[in-house]
């Protein structure tokens, strides 16, 4: 019999709305809008290389769903996170804004 194991974020790791609900951030509008460069899922969150509409790329975690790469999404403000280890990936995100919601718009 195989046992399944599911991947879960570290001890101690808040979810997305956990996060959001501790740093008390407002719910905004969606106020941003990208084209995205990589999707990586990644237990309850997706990350995502986002090139802004502003300028400059950024990466997102947003909560889990199909993201697809040249696609484009709106996202509001949210908590920025410098060197973010991803124990999953085992890479580091020099900044990284996790954001409670994202809309996808299409390619």
């Amino acid at each position: 019999m195989a046992v399944v194991a599911q991947a879960e974020p570290p001890p101690g790791h808040p979810s997305v709305g956990e996060a959001h609900d501790h740093l008390q951030i407002p719910l905004n509008e969606l106020s941003h809008q990208g084209r995205v460069l990589q999707s990586i899922p990644s237990n309850d969150y997706v990350y995502l290389e986002v090139s802004r509409a502003e300028g400059g790329n950024l990466w997102l975690a947003a909560p889990r769903a199909a993201v697809p790469v040249q696609s484009y999404i709106r996202y509001g403000d949210g908590a920025v996170m410098k060197n973010f280890f991803s124990r999953k990936h085992k890479r580091t995100f020099d900044e990284l804004m996790f954001v409670d919601r994202i809309q996808l718009l299409g390619n």
